[in-house]
């Protein structure tokens, strides 16, 4: 069995690049997961060239490049119905996955 790779690496020297993602790093990532799809994260970033980890890798696609991802405000009716819940889930919101449609709790 591999030993997963972690983005902090095992000493000073990481192997990983870290911090803000440039505009050619976001485009290889893009391009890649478009043409092959999703698979083992550390499998994506090493064959997309990047050098990060696979857990970066999988965070920045989720968060920020996946090309059904919702950005702005939510619409009115999923405004009422968030505030639907909360009358009578009060702050209790690990609840509110159990009754509403999840893109709504994750603005997707």
């Amino acid at each position: 069995m591999r030993k997963p790779e972690l983005c902090s690496g095992n000493g000073k020297h990481s192997k990983f690049r870290k911090g803000l993602w440039s505009p050619e790093e976001d485009e290889k990532l893009m391009n890649y997961m478009l043409n092959n799809g999703q698979g083992c994260w550390s499998d994506v970033a090493r064959n997309a060239g990047l050098q990060r980890c696979g857990k970066s890798c999988r965070l920045r696609w989720i968060n920020y490049l996946r090309p059904d991802l919702k950005r702005g405000a939510f619409s009115p009716q999923e405004e009422e119905l968030i505030i639907h819940f909360h009358s009578f889930l009060g702050n209790r919101f690990i609840y509110l996955h159990l009754l509403s449609d999840p893109c709504i709790l994750n603005n997707c």
